[in-house]
């Protein structure tokens, strides 16, 4: 009963203030479902839409990517990074005729070579233009045209109950088809990253990542990433990311190679049920502020640790993973008013959103010495927010030649040359002074839990070739 009155207290007051401030609500739990093609007992026939969408699905063949023992992409789970080359197998969807191919991130990431296999068994070379792993997005490019395009519809209007298929390549068997029922739109996982996602109990297996979940239309409503497994394989729950949010995804990767996201510069966590009465609630909702970065947005609105942001942009009560997904999706300096409980208080909060740092900043437009040397290209890691020291190690951007030879991709960490530990590019720069360039190399490297050396060895004449 309270969290009903609370709900609509607190919708008068953000709506309220927005009204005041000539804005409105962005995003409504009331979304009118589209009309279904077909209904359970009325024969539900996907044969038109397969024909529609089979031109435009592809598989995608990645080498350097490590398995877990295995050939394929194991979907769900992150599998055990080993250093050396392993072949996987995905799926994807076109969607330009002059070569984009939307597929999954997981899917791709650290691959050393990407081919795509088009219909007709055409096999031809991709490069990846930009992923987001959080969102788990990748867009790849082929070189053709007049490719077939698939379908995009929309995914907003999408309600549990509808029918929906896959189209794949699970276990390397293309264009296979499999079909289901959303059980839930929009879901958002337990201790996930706020990302909403299609949960459906269409067969996915591993293979099908990347590949289209589509209606009776033959129109893409989601993008094919992850299954729910205690064994590896299908159990009935798959999840799938909105077509909506993938393409806007896309369309940011296919422009600058990275994903902008929105952060007002404070930590927050789950107002769980056992913390929610210290704070006055009894609703387990809403984000708790741990602590505003200095000078950051929150800071200058105001904002305080053990405040609890219940609402966003007129929408109140909102579960914590809703709140995250609301603020990464607003634009840089976009205005966000949000809905904030303080000792029993209700307030309205406006504050401009800050763009969020990426792990991986643009690469510089030409290779520099020791990238030319090692094959390697780095970034230093962000500082600590505790210490705001660096992390140890250097980020792999990039490998090429004698690194990628020796295993290494995007993603590794560099911990140390030879004996000497590395926290920052000039500590590289250091530790390869007194090492001939054309002798090897040995580099420390972590990769997830993996910690190992790597030998890195130039090819003959390097040290006569490099300046």
């Amino acid at each position: 009963m309270f969290v009903r009155r609370f709900a609509r207290t607190l919708a008068a007051v953000v709506i309220g203030a927005l009204a005041f401030a000539g804005a409105t609500p962005s995003w409504s739990r009331d979304r009118p479902c589209a009309d279904p093609a077909g209904a359970p007992g009325q024969g539900v026939d996907f044969v038109t839409a397969v024909a529609r969408q089979a031109p435009a699905v592809v598989s995608v063949l990645a080498v350097g990517q490590d398995a877990d023992g295995g050939d394929n992409d194991k979907l769900e789970i992150a599998p055990r990074p080993r250093l050396g080359s392993q072949r996987t197998s995905a799926s994807g969807f076109i969607v330009s005729a002059d070569g984009y191919v939307l597929t999954s991130a997981h899917a791709v990431f650290g691959a050393q070579e990407l081919s795509v296999l088009l219909g007709g068994q055409r096999r031809l070379a991709a490069e990846v233009v930009g992923l987001d792993r959080r969102t788990d997005v990748a867009v790849l490019k082929i070189t053709a045209t007049n490719l077939p395009v698939a379908a995009i519809g929309s995914s907003a209007r999408l309600c549990a109950g509808e029918w929906v298929a896959a189209l794949g390549s699970p276990f390397g068997f293309e264009q296979s088809v499999t079909a289901g029922m959303v059980s839930a739109n929009p879901r958002f996982l337990p201790g996930g990253s706020g990302v909403p996602l299609i949960q459906t109990d269409v067969a996915l297996n591993p293979g099908n990542s990347g590949g289209p979940l589509f209606n009776e239309r033959g129109e893409v409503v989601g993008l094919n990433s992850m299954v729910y497994s205690t064994s590896g394989g299908y159990m009935g729950v798959s999840f799938s990311l909105p077509i909506d949010t993938a393409m806007r995804l896309a369309a940011q990767l296919r422009s600058t190679g990275r994903v902008t996201r929105g952060q007002i510069g404070a930590r927050t966590q789950a107002l769980t049920s056992d913390l929610a009465p210290a704070f006055g609630l009894d609703a387990a909702l809403g984000a708790l502020i741990v602590r505003v970065d200095a000078g950051g947005p929150a800071a200058t609105a105001g904002l305080r640790s053990g405040d609890v942001v219940l609402g966003v942009d007129g929408v109140a009560a909102m579960a914590y993973s809703e709140i995250q997904e609301r603020v990464a999706a607003s634009r840089p300096g976009s205005v966000l008013t949000l809905g904030v409980w303080r000792r029993k208080a209700l307030l309205a909060v406006k504050l401009t959103v800050a763009e969020s740092t990426p792990d991986f900043p643009q690469r510089a437009a030409a290779p520099t010495a020791r990238e030319a040397r090692l094959g390697l290209d780095l970034v230093e890691r962000t500082a600590k927010a505790t210490s705001g020291q660096p992390e140890p190690g250097l980020y792999v951007r990039s490998a090429s030649g004698s690194a990628q030879r020796a295993g290494l991709r995007f993603g590794d960490v560099v911990l140390a040359v030879n004996d000497v530990s590395v926290a920052a590019l000039t500590d590289l720069d250091r530790a390869l002074e007194p090492i001939g360039r054309s002798e090897t190399v040995a580099l420390l490297v972590r990769r997830g839990s993996i910690t190992s050396f790597v030998p890195v060895t130039p090819p003959a004449g390097a040290g006569q070739a490099l300046p």
